[in-house]
């Protein structure tokens, strides 16, 4: 279960990467997860027995300082037409 878990979040992480490197901004994509959440009706025991993390916790992995700025980084490259060679 974790393994899965793990693997969702290294998932949204490179996704996040990559919309960085096509040049949308990264700092939606927190505010894009916690409204699936509310949709989707996110409740903290659910995530327990969840393979996937929810909305509202994939959300807050993402806006990490750390991970922000690695993507926002890439992202100001592209805007300002600097090739990105690799990221990963």
């Amino acid at each position: 279960m974790f393994t899965i878990f793990r693997m969702e979040v290294e998932a949204d992480y490179i996704g996040l990467l990559l919309i960085a490197s096509a040049g949308y901004d990264p700092r939606v994509a927190p505010k894009v997860y916690e409204k699936l959440g509310k949709f989707a009706g996110d409740s903290t025991f659910g995530d327990y027995f969840s393979t996937h993390p929810s909305g509202t916790q994939r959300a807050k992995l993402l806006a990490q300082a750390k991970i922000m700025e690695e993507a926002f980084s890439i992202y100001r490259d592209v805007r300002a037409g600097r090739r990105v060679e690799a990221f990963l």
